[in-house]
């Protein structure tokens, strides 16, 4: 059980005590991550529903919720998608891409992809029957959250990025259970519109394939560009099976 106050220090900015911030303990928060996801995602929905509900106009709603998951993680993988876009889009060898990972300026390719990303994110969201907004957002977090564990299968690219360590830090088993419960959970809520995490998973396994391919490894920034795809994939798909 000491997983989950680490996985809700690492995947949150929600004041946890000090010792659920060790290194130590990320191979046992790993298989927490979808729970904490699909908290975050009740977050996202809940008060995107919340605004429908006093009669704001649904992408206003809808605005809002994402805004509120975006502040209760600090942006962590918002961060990790326009970075891995910078570096992808910069193009040129490895090692290149690498160095404009890491470049904390916010390039031009990094921030289209983010102003896409919110943009359908919320589209999606606000074309949601009310009733299903909170569990299509919590299956999409809850999901999106296991995605990067099955590429953390994959080698890194970096030695000492993010990806290395959670690599260095996490098991096998821990990786398979991680996407399992981020699987069940998801389809749990989706329930009619669980075929939604196929395409979603398809879109995630592409961009991972894509990257390994040019940089011969994942980064932490790829992991959280993976969870940013598979979250508007889910969302997309699940709205437009709702309104189907």
């Amino acid at each position: 059980m000491k997983g989950l106050p680490a996985a809700i220090a690492y995947l949150t900015r929600i004041p946890m005590p000090a010792g659920a911030h060790s290194p130590e303990l990320r191979g046992a928060a790993l298989p927490w991550f979808p729970v904490v996801g699909a908290g975050i995602g009740a977050l996202v929905g809940g008060i995107a529903w919340l605004g429908v509900a006093v009669n704001l106009p649904p992408l206003a709603a809808a605005s809002l919720g994402v805004g509120a998951g975006m502040a209760a993680t600090g942006a962590f993988h918002e961060d990790g998608l326009a970075d891995a876009c910078d570096g992808l889009g910069a193009g040129g060898s490895p090692s290149r891409m690498l160095e404009k990972m890491r470049d904390p300026r916010l390039g031009t390719f990094g921030t289209a992809a983010l102003v896409v990303s919110l943009i359908l994110q919320i589209s999606a969201l606000a074309a949601l029957p009310a009733g299903m907004v909170i569990p299509v957002a919590a299956a999409a977090h809850s999901s999106s959250r296991s995605w990067p564990a099955a590429a953390m299968f994959l080698p890194s690219a970096s030695p000492d990025g993010l990806a290395a360590s959670l690599r260095q830090a996490t098991g096998r088993w821990a990786r398979v259970l991680c996407l399992l419960f981020g699987l069940v959970i998801a389809a749990g809520l989706l329930r009619g519109a669980a075929w939604a995490l196929l395409p979603a998973g398809a879109a995630g396994a592409m961009f991972v394939w894509l990257t390994y391919k040019r940089l011969g490894g994942v980064t932490g920034d790829i992991l959280g560009a993976v969870q940013q795809i598979t979250l508007v994939a889910v969302l997309l798909f699940a709205a437009a099976w709702w309104n189907g």
